[in-house]
């Protein structure tokens, strides 16, 4: 009885947003004419790697969304590593 209360109360707090999460939310990067959105998400134990690369083809705009498995100790390196990994995929695309 007692694990159970202090388990949900441990699961509580982790599900409140931290007053900091969403510092850089709906911030974009342009890449050789390629939108990246990087979309990192506050996890146990750190923020996602995840983000929208928004590619242009004509008058065509289509989305995809990467997520990769490791996480960062805050939301800065998460972004900044999220912006690196998009470049990554947008150069891979390009050259194929």
């Amino acid at each position: 009885m007692i694990l159970k209360f202090f388990k949900n109360k441990r699961e509580r707090s982790e599900n409140i947003p931290d007053s900091n999460s969403n510092k850089r939310t709906g911030q974009t990067v342009e890449y050789q004419g390629i939108t990246i959105t990087p979309t990192p998400k506050k996890v146990v134990g750190g923020w996602t790697t995840e983000g929208n690369i928004h590619w242009k083809k004509g008058e065509d705009v289509s989305l995809e969304h990467f997520i990769r498995a490791e996480t960062h100790v805050d939301q800065e390196q998460a972004f900044n590593q999220i912006v690196a990994k998009a470049k990554r995929i947008i150069d891979e695309r390009q050259s194929s």
